[in-house]
């Protein structure tokens, strides 16, 4: 499988990751502007007045990706209401729904595609979130 990010060394195991999949792809306008307000936000995000360890970027114009390194300061909930509201406002500013939970993304000949969930489905499926974790162990 073809690697999807470069994320600093400091992320390991005991981050978290948080993958929100739109349904359709960004341009490459949408992608770049997305991917700076990802940083934008990470480099700010607080949980309880201490910063996180963080990083945001787009996988495969599709998804956007925030990961945590936990190791020290850990998410709360609180935190975690900003990452929804944040990720609701880049939505509404691409017109983009990024928590419509079925879309999916999927390993097929070759290329990341959108996919619908399906309990049936018999085609090898590999989401977005298992695929940065993997790279991370």
């Amino acid at each position: 499988m073809q690697p999807i990010s470069k994320l600093a060394p400091h992320f390991g195991p005991e981050c978290r990751v948080w993958v929100f999949i739109g349904k359709r792809a960004l341009d490459g306008t949408e992608t770049t502007w997305a991917n700076e307000q990802l940083v934008a936000f990470t480099q700010t995000w607080q949980t309880h007045g201490k910063a996180m360890n963080a990083s945001g970027f787009v996988f495969e114009n599709h998804a956007l990706v925030i990961v945590a390194n936990e190791a020290g300061v850990q998410a709360s909930g609180c935190s975690m209401d900003k990452i929804n509201h944040q990720i609701r406002q880049m939505g509404a500013e691409l017109g983009v729904d990024y928590f419509e939970r079925m879309n999916t993304l999927v390993w097929d000949n070759n290329a990341w595609a959108l996919s619908t969930f399906s309990p049936t489905e018999t085609r090898r499926t590999v989401s977005a979130a298992t695929q940065v974790l993997g790279e991370l162990m």
